[in-house]
């Protein structure tokens, strides 16, 4: 399984979730910094990084929580990737 270990120590924005993310999922340039494109990235086998994979944010703590609130319904976008997709994909906050 590949994992991934994101610090959010210095996020402010959803935009910084996604610019560290979706280069380590291997996402082209193109995919947009939504949960919708998200998801379908996760799916439609736009990102190139294989599967199993886990992603674990940590030290989100720090962020304003409109914002942390939005990020953190990416645990529900990978969620339900695996279960439509049949992907072995997890994001959680430690």
């Amino acid at each position: 399984m590949t994992r991934i270990e994101l610090d959010a120590g210095g996020w402010r924005t959803r935009a910084d979730f996604y610019a560290a993310l979706l280069p380590r999922l291997g996402a082209p340039d193109w995919v947009g910094g939504n949960l919708d494109a998200l998801f379908d990235c996760l799916g439609g086998g736009i990102c190139t990084l294989p599967v199993p994979l886990r992603v674990t944010v940590r030290n989100s703590a720090g962020m304003p929580a409109e914002e942390l609130a939005y990020i953190r319904r990416a645990e529900t976008v990978f969620d339900d990737a695996r279960a439509a997709f049949g992907q072995d994909v997890y994001l959680r906050f430690a």
